[in-house]
């Protein structure tokens, strides 16, 4: 079939609203939905977003009541956004059902519809009116806090066209016995880029990422840099985020709110070093655009970080939870400038290879056109 007789459909789980501001903010998860969205319609695809309001699966008919009536609030007095943030195709589509189930989304049969995250794949599971070959589960991540490990393993098998975004995700799906792709995500290289050179930053200068998610474990790269001030007092911390700077926030860290993409690509330009020290990521996107902007990152070994980052050679790793290790590897970046200039190029280098146009190359040889 041509390209003109299917639409390519994306269900995702909510709105990338803030709950308090009520304004959209960028999402890891959504940047690479929404970049596989603008190739497809710059490809002359018909795409469309689909944002659900709620989950179907409620328990009761109360919350569905409750549910519906704050849709139909949000809906009539213009508050159904998504997607804001990011430099969106002017042909996409955004549909903002109230769920996936009918009568609130009609889909037709030629559809191809992905499911974006685990309770979206529950869904698309669903939708008896797709034909299984139709259907297509984008694995970010292991989504255990959604669900029992045993119900996340088993939406694997529900017969999709798997794709797992790193090798650490496609073993977990073949160890429950399923099969997936490997299409590793791509980075931005229009809007990071190299611009300071890397030997010119001062040595002091790191950059952090704020986030609310416990996974990202803000509070063990926080606790890292309070030993290695201590150690070096010149330090200073350029934190971002999308939440609210912190209320406990030392003085000698600077802290950019919501900052825009060219924002974002300064401050990593004008840092020497990266942390991060999440327990676990699907793929980990702020340290391969930090990579790109020429800072050496500090990190915790995980799967998503591991795709980009190998130990005493792109970056530093240390083991999760170890808040001393991290501090130490910090240091030992801080007061080795050749160590640290070596590290930083070598990662620069190596994470020219994850473009988006490979990533997309890739993943059109799985559709049916």
């Amino acid at each position: 079939m041509g390209k003109d007789t299917k639409r390519i459909i994306f269900l995702l789980p909510g709105c990338d609203i803030d709950a308090k501001t009520r304004k959209c903010v960028p999402v890891g998860g959504y940047k690479v939905v929404y970049e596989y969205a603008n190739m497809l319609a710059r490809d002359g695809f018909d795409v469309v977003l689909a944002f659900s309001h709620a989950r179907c699966k409620y328990a009761n008919l109360l919350r569905h009541i409750y549910g519906f009536a704050g849709y139909l609030y949000r809906k009539f007095t213009g508050q159904m956004h998504a997607g804001e943030w990011f430099n969106l195709e002017s042909s996409i589509k955004k549909w903002f059902p109230y769920c996936y189930r009918r009568p609130f989304l009609s889909l037709r049969d030629t559809d191809l519809v992905f499911a974006t995250a685990y309770d979206t794949a529950v869904e698309l599971n669903n939708m008896t009116k797709v034909p299984q070959s139709n259907k297509y589960y984008l694995i970010q991540g292991y989504e255990i806090w959604r669900d029992k490990p045993e119900a996340v393993k088993a939406s694997y098998r529900f017969g999709f066209h798997n794709i797992t975004i790193a090798p650490w995700l496609q073993d977990i799906v073949k160890e429950s016995e399923a099969e997936a792709t490997l299409i590793t995500n791509g980075l931005d290289f229009n809007r990071f880029s190299l611009d300071n050179p890397i030997e010119d930053r001062s040595p002091f200068e790191v950059v952090l990422m704020n986030h609310t998610l416990e996974q990202k474990r803000v509070q063990d790269s926080r606790a890292a840099l309070d030993i290695v001030k201590k150690q070096i007092p010149e330090l200073h911390v350029s934190m971002f985020g999308t939440c609210e700077a912190p209320s406990d926030m030392p003085s000698w860290y600077t802290y950019y709110h919501q900052p825009t993409g060219k924002e974002l690509c300064d401050i990593y330009n004008h840092g020497a070093i990266y942390v991060a020290a999440s327990d676990f990521e699907g793929f980990g996107l702020t340290i391969g655009e930090a990579m790109i902007c020429g800072c050496a990152v500090a990190c915790t070994d995980n799967g998503g970080f591991r795709c980009m980052a190998e130990h005493e050679k792109t970056a530093f790793l240390s083991p999760v939870y170890d808040v001393e290790a991290l501090a130490k590897n910090i240091v030992r970046l801080i007061t080795d400038n050749e160590l640290r200039h070596e590290i930083a190029h070598k990662g620069n280098h190596n994470i020219q290879q994850f473009t988006w146009e490979k990533s997309y190359q890739k993943l059109k040889t799985l559709l049916p056109i």
